[in-house]
This record gives C-alpha cells, structure tokens and sequence, in this order.
C-alpha cells in the first residue's frame, strides 16, 4: 500500500509540471458541426467553478482542428485552449462528484478526475445529502493549462450526456487526424461564429438607426 501511495504522488506531482507549450498556439479552422458531434449547447456557472474569466450563463463549445474555443451570446469568443494545453477531457455527472470524498480533496488526481483547482466546489457539491436527491446533470470535465498563470485550471460545463460525450469521441477523432496526417492549423477565412455574431451586431445597429430615424 505504501508503494501505490508513493507511486500516486510522484503521478501527480508530474502531471502538475507545467509543460513547454508551442509558440504556435492557433486554433485552426472550426470544425463545421455535420454530425452534430463538433459543437454542443451548455451552462457555465461560476458558483461551480473557482475561474472567473468565464461569466455565468449559456456557453457553446466549439471544436476546432487544433483546440477547442467557448464562447457565450451571439458567439463572442470567452476562452481559447490549444490542444497542447488540454490535460484531459471527461464526463461525469453531479451524482459522481457528489460521491467524492472530501479527505482525498486537493490530491491532482481522483479517478482520473483532477481535482485540485475545484477542491471547493467539489466540496461544496459533495454536502448534498445522502438522502436528497440530485438532478440527472452531466458535466463536461475540462482540466486544461493556463498559459498566463502556468497553472492547471478545471471548468465544469453542464450539458447534455449524448453531446458532451460524442464531442469528446470527436475531439480524439481530430487529434489523430492531426498527428496522422501532420495537419497544420489553418486560419479561419470567415469563421462560422464571427460571422454570425457580425450579423447579429449588423442587424441590431440597422433595427437602432431604424428606430432613431422613425420613432
């Protein structure tokens, strides 16, 4: 038992080394959402989350050749992360976190779940009672390196269990794309977002000029 302890520490000690990232770090082209499968709808709330750069609200995930991009309304950018900062992507659910125990809280790694940088909110979540019922939500896991900070980060995305899991299977499918084939991230000429967050913005100016012309 001693070894595994030991064995589980130095695990997590390295996994906590900040790793030397490219100084490319561009997303690449978004990936269009045929399949429904490179893109899903979620919820960012902070009081699940300790990183604040992300406000409350619906998010919508987008899956890119060479990273994955948040963004909130009409598609404004929230967060980028390039591949090579992501640690690990995974499902659970509000049930599994609840079950959690608190003691093991701040170790980096809980069945394959990194904890550390969510130890309060885990904490929080894992107060619900026993007896207590909890809501069927699933989360997408982000654990992912912030290149400002250098520290490991984890966001908790509420969604839907079939969409979270199936952009995951995708993402895999796209990085082995990229090693396989050497693919190189490409610039988006008109990226699906922006161009649909110009045309909101577009129309808003037109409905605002139309109302000071007539009103």
């Amino acid at each position: 038992m001693k070894s595994l302890n030991a064995f589980k520490k130095k695990e997590n000690k390295e996994l906590l080394k900040f790793p030397e990232l490219p100084t490319n770090l561009e997303l690449g082209k978004q990936i269009v959402n045929w399949g429904g499968n490179s893109a899903f709808d979620g919820n960012y709330d902070q009081r699940e989350n300790v990183f604040n750069k992300i406000p409350s609200g619906k998010v919508k995930v987008l899956l890119h050749t060479h990273g994955i991009r948040i963004v909130g309304d009409i598609y404004m950018p929230l967060l980028d992360i390039h591949n090579s900062q992501i640690i690990s992507l995974k499902i659970t659910s509000q049930e599994e976190l609840s079950k959690i125990d608190k003691s093991v809280i701040g170790r980096a790694v809980v069945g394959g779940l990194i904890l550390g940088p969510i130890g309060a909110i885990i904490g929080g979540i894992s107060g619900i009672g026993s007896k207590e019922k909890i809501a069927n939500t699933y989360y997408l896991v982000f654990n992912f390196w912030d290149n400002e900070t250098k520290d490991a980060k984890t966001l908790l995305i509420s969604g839907d269990k079939l969409f979270i899991q199936a952009f995951i299977n995708r993402n895999e499918k796209e990085k082995a794309i990229n090693e396989t084939e050497n693919r190189k991230p490409e610039k988006d000429v008109l990226p699906i977002g922006g161009v649909i967050a110009f045309s909101l913005i577009f129309i808003s100016i037109l409905v605002i000029i139309y109302q000071l012309i007539f009103s």
